[in-house]
């Protein structure tokens, strides 16, 4: 399993170059600004509870594999509700009418961003071997290590000058990630330990690649949100409000 690790190391250094990423760590753009794609999220922010509770969590199970991938999805069920606590707090939470809010949820503008939750599921599916799952797990939780790290550094400026806490994009969300559930001690050199037959380690690399490519299609579709949306009407892109003026 080491290998496989080491492969998730790599493909980390590899998100961390992406537009988004380095958008984001750019403190010459307002704090708020940098977390302007956050409405192209919701899908799989929504979605990612679902996914732990339906299809990553297996239950009853006697393998120790499936049992730390267990333990890992009670900690992630539930974080959709500090992400719309973070809307709210943030201003995004915009009233607007129901039909307008579903063609944006489904959108092609969003499309990336609600597969990644399908896709996962779909490797989960077919790939029952509680090893491979667990490569997927892995992979799924660099991710989010690569993400919320810098979140949370945004957050931090933006809790100085808002005096509010941030659940979802803070530093609470990214220990949370990095920490160890209760029942996980030493989980961490568990895994590194397990062995892997050759065709067993080449289908975890293949899966650890399909989990990133899903995760960079969903980081460049939110970095064209920022391109496509604006702060003040996130829901409504410049091209739309053109025809909204038009016709009135």
């Amino acid at each position: 399993m080491k290998d496989v690790l080491a492969l998730i190391r790599i493909k980390k250094q590899e998100l961390e170059q992406l537009p988004l990423l380095k958008y984001m760590e750019d403190e010459s753009i307002e704090p708020l600004q940098r977390l302007a794609w956050i409405p192209c999220l919701a899908p799989f922010a929504m979605n990612f509870g679902d996914l732990n509770k339906f299809v990553l969590r297996q239950e009853p199970s006697n393998n120790k594999i499936q049992q730390i991938i267990n333990i890992h999805t009670y900690e992630d069920d539930h974080h959709w509700q500090w992400f719309l606590e973070d809307v709210q707090k943030l201003g995004f939470d915009h009233s607007i009418p129901f039909s307008k809010s579903l063609k944006f949820m489904w959108s092609e503008e969003t499309q990336k961003t609600r597969l990644v939750c399908h896709k996962i599921g779909l490797l989960y599916t077919f790939n029952t071997d509680p090893i491979l799952r667990l490569a997927i797990s892995e992979a799924i939780e660099a991710t989010g290590h690569v993400i919320l790290y810098r979140t949370a550094q945004i957050a931090k400026k933006l809790t100085e000058s808002r005096k509010q806490k941030y659940r979802y994009f803070g530093q609470s969300h990214f220990d949370v990630e990095t920490g160890h559930p209760i029942g996980t001690e030493n989980v961490e050199e568990f895994i590194a330990t397990l062995e892997l037959s050759e065709e067993t380690k080449n289908k975890a690399f293949e899966l650890v690649e399909a989990v990133f490519t899903a995760f960079t299609e969903m980081f460049g579709e939110c970095m064209e949100y920022i391109v496509n949306y604006s702060l003040e009407q996130p829901y409504i892109k410049p091209i739309d409000k053109k025809r909204e003026l038009a016709i009135l």
